[in-house]
């Protein structure tokens, strides 16, 4: 029986491969994935052929996967498997299309080859929890930690399960992603929700789009191996070219999940006229070198009407820097469309030290209406290798358990509920719509956590900078007027 040591292995080895070999980093990743997925149809086929369309049965019917093994050419005997399986059903054909296994030294096919014939990778089934599911999350794991990929495109799962719990799919609902990167949002919605239905596959539907073709491949090649098919994925700048469009405006969902780009300055400024076609920048049009609102407010756009919910992960100068972005935080504040603001301790993603927070935004929130939940978490992780901070299921639980029952707690009791603070918006449009927690929680830490007094630093210092610009801005007005 397979071990969670021995996919761990498997997925290491993958990954291994690639060092020395001329493809970029998205390339290895999309070829790993493509054989691996290979071995999925193959081993779907033989053990459940019933779920196979009939042109693919009759195909794969002439083709085993030893055949690979035994070929003296494994790249002209892949290639010419990809190809056939495109031809008897093209909708494989965004996931399989453009890979050419013959560009692989032969010797690296046959390693390949070699490490996805254990016989017991098919042995607990297909789906969401099977060791295919669980060898691709590993080979992406791995990609991000080891940083050749950039961590572009990854958000760690200590962050997905967060966001997954913050937003609570139910039953039925659509979830979009607009910069999905490689789909782990979307994977633990639907393991969270497999919790609580075993239909889950059939009760989510998912809608996301990435940039970059590769990730996109890659994106739907990770959901095929988890059993979330059906999904929509495409490709394409979502601020620029949104492809989720229904009677030529933006299609909305039940839920919203994003970890947009940080700060950003390559967002469609220059385009504005084009970019905002649809309506979405209400609030204002965000400034030159930041697109951090861009895609808040396309967000918003896409949340249906009455019911619509979002959880975005944000640069924390989201919720405090002033200028046009203070504005723009204004009339979101005053539509009451925001439930919490939630900082994030420093460290969480592979690619930045840079703080993080999340704001939950929903369009229903008659318990907190007119109200913003304010939670600093900034002191909720644990230490990894190499200065990384995750969350443990502990972490996750404390910030879930305050943001659903807040008003419900001891406010007197020690833990988070004393770094928690409801505000009026009122109150909040007092402080310039400011959304930063030490604006609005005193409670002094028991113990003084250098890395924590860093983060307060750095925090200090954007403001600082802030500040310094919108007097330069003052001053230049006031030149003006002479």
């Amino acid at each position: 029986m397979i071990n969670e040591q021995d996919y761990l292995d498997i997925a290491w080895k993958l990954f291994d491969l690639g060092r020395g070999i001329n493809f970029n980093n998205r390339q290895w990743l999309s070829y790993s994935l493509s054989l691996l997925f290979l071995r999925y149809i193959f081993d779907l086929f033989f053990t459940q052929s019933t779920t196979i369309p009939n042109r693919l049965e009759k195909l794969i019917g002439k083709i085993q996967w030893d055949d690979f093994t035994r070929s003296s050419n494994i790249g002209e005997a892949l290639d010419k498997a990809v190809n056939k399986i495109i031809e008897a059903n093209p909708d494989f054909k965004v996931v399989l299309s453009k890979t050419e296994f013959s560009r692989i030294p032969e010797r690296t096919l046959n390693q390949m080859i070699s490490i996805l014939s254990n016989p017991q990778i098919k042995d607990n089934g297909f789906g969401l929890f099977s060791h295919y599911a669980t060898i691709s999350e590993s080979i992406l794991d791995f990609e991000a930690s080891n940083q050749k990929f950039g961590g572009e495109n990854f958000t760690p799962k200590w962050v997905t399960q967060l966001m997954a719990r913050l937003v609570d799919p139910q039953k039925g609902t659509t979830i979009h992603d607009p910069v999905c990167g490689t789909g782990g949002l979307f994977v633990e919605c639907a393991k969270l929700l497999s919790q609580k239905d075993q239909d889950f596959p059939q009760l989510l539907h998912f809608f996301g789009q990435e940039k970059n073709d590769q990730t996109s491949k890659i994106c739907q090649i990770n959901l095929l191996l988890h059993g979330l098919d059906p999904f929509k994925v495409q490709t394409g700048d979502t601020l620029r070219d949104p492809k989720f469009m229904k009677s030529n405006n933006l299609e909305q969902f039940d839920i919203v999940v994003a970890n947009p780009p940080l700060n950003t300055g390559d967002w469609g400024y220059e385009e504005v006229d084009r970019v905002d076609k649809l309506n979405r920048f209400r609030y204002g049009i965000p400034p030159r070198k930041n697109g951090d609102f861009a895609f808040i407010q396309h967000i918003i756009a896409t949340m249906k009407p009455d019911s619509g919910k979002a959880v975005i992960l944000v640069s924390p100068g989201v919720l405090f820097r002033s200028g046009v972005e203070q504005d723009i935080r204004a009339g979101i504040l005053d539509s009451d469309l925001v439930e919490a603001a939630i900082v994030l301790p420093t460290n969480l993603l592979y690619n930045t030290n840079i703080p993080l927070a999340i704001l939950v935004l929903n369009r229903s929130k008659p318990t907190r209406k007119n109200k913003v939940l304010i939670i600093d978490a900034s002191n909720e992780y644990k230490k990894l290798n190499r200065g990384v901070n995750s969350f443990d299921t502990k972490n996750i639980d404390d910030i879930v358990e305050i943001f659903n029952n807040f008003e419900k707690l001891d406010k007197n009791k020690s833990g988070l509920a004393k770094f928690t603070s409801l505000q009026d918006i009122e109150n909040i449009k007092q402080h310039d719509y400011q959304l930063n927690a030490n604006r609005y929680i005193t409670a002094p830490r028991i113990k003084v956590d250098v890395e924590e007094k860093r983060v307060e630093l750095h925090y200090l210092e954007i403001e600082r900078l802030h500040l310094e610009n919108k007097m330069d801005q003052i001053l230049e007005d006031i030149k003006l007027l002479r």
